[in-house]
């Protein structure tokens, strides 16, 4: 059994709370409104957001059903904002199914995604007032946004620095991750080194994660993913083994690199350079090493906390968010 497995083991009863959460909250009385709904909400996926949520809780002392909540809270928009993504990426396959705008077009897909932020509204509004989570998830989604569209602006600007980068992910995936994380802990405690501790961890394996994503992207198993690869040398996207390739290559391989990066560019000469350029800078390893750094700081934060089975997930989700495959 993997430690992913393990992890999920541990939390099985907590996970399968918030599935019916999940479909209960998402459910709307259209039968099409319904199916579309479910066709994304229950497409699997890991859900490593609404894991961070209830470990977190746990790892503070708490063991209610609001970590329940907040983690289909937390999975709700994930979900919208892949909904939203699949448009703008013009990506058929998502989870190892079609995608919203594949099968019912890109109006569907966008008004579905606006559902389920509307839905996370419905679940927020009879919280009190003073709810941290309020504040936390109007942050998140607000920086989430910002992400996108900085990220979308620098698209094709190919002096962007891995700072840079770091950045933009920091905030359109680092930061519903650091929310997971922020949210389960204020279930469980008012001590705020242990609230800054657990949103250091979410910070560090939030970035850990995309970089790992954006290596991703490059494999040669499109089913194991669980969706195509080479979608963003595709695009032409410039994502985290791009970048430092491009800072390390030689002048003549800068112009052929921006080259295959145009979207007109037949894609299997794409591939075989890119694919060539990296095994020559080692350009995996070196995004790996990136990202396991990330990770080693997170695990680092929990300092903060006593051994207990929970505290031992996290370190263990830490590497897993490095070493896994999908």
């Amino acid at each position: 059994m993997s430690n992913f497995d393990q992890i999920v083991q541990l939390i099985a009863d907590d996970l399968a709370a918030v599935e019916t959460r999940l479909t209960e909250e998402s459910a709307s009385e259209y039968s099409f409104v319904d199916m579309a709904v479910q066709h994304v909400v229950g497409g699997g996926g890991k859900r490593l957001r609404p894991i961070l949520v209830v470990l977190s809780a746990k790892v503070c002392g708490y063991e209610g059903s609001d970590a329940h909540t907040l983690a289909a809270v937390v999975e709700l928009i994930h979900v919208a904002s892949l909904v939203h993504d699949d448009v703008l990426d013009e990506a058929a396959i998502r989870r190892g199914r079609e995608t919203l705008h594949a099968r019912w077009g890109n109006k569907v897909a966008v008004l579905v995604g606006d559902y389920l932020h509307a839905r996370v509204l419905s679940m927020l509004v009879s919280r009190r007032a003073d709810d941290p989570a309020m504040a936390i998830l109007a942050d998140t989604t607000q920086a989430m946004c910002e992400g996108e569209v900085i990220h979308a602006y620098k698209s094709g600007d190919f002096d962007i620095s891995e700072t840079e980068y770091l950045k933009i992910i920091s905030f359109k995936t680092g930061k519903l991750i650091t929310a997971s994380c922020t949210l389960g802990a204020h279930l469980g405690t008012t001590d705020s080194k242990q609230i800054e501790a657990l949103t250091v961890y979410g910070q560090q394996i939030g970035i850990a994660f995309q970089i790992v994503d954006d290596v991703l992207d490059f494999a040669e198993n499109p089913d194991k993913l669980g969706k195509n690869t080479f979608g963003d040398l595709r695009e032409g996207k410039l994502t985290f083994p791009i970048i430092y390739a491009r800072s390390v290559c030689n002048d003549d391989e800068k112009q052929m690199l921006e080259k295959v990066l145009n979207p007109n560019t037949d894609e299997t000469e794409a591939i075989v350079f890119v694919e060539s350029l990296f095994q020559r800078y080692g350009v995996e390893a070196y995004c790996l090493k990136i990202a396991q750094d990330y990770a080693d700081r997170a695990k680092a934060a929990l300092a903060a906390f006593p051994e207990t089975p929970a505290r031992l997930a996290l370190q263990q989700l830490a590497n897993y968010v490095v070493s896994r495959e999908s």
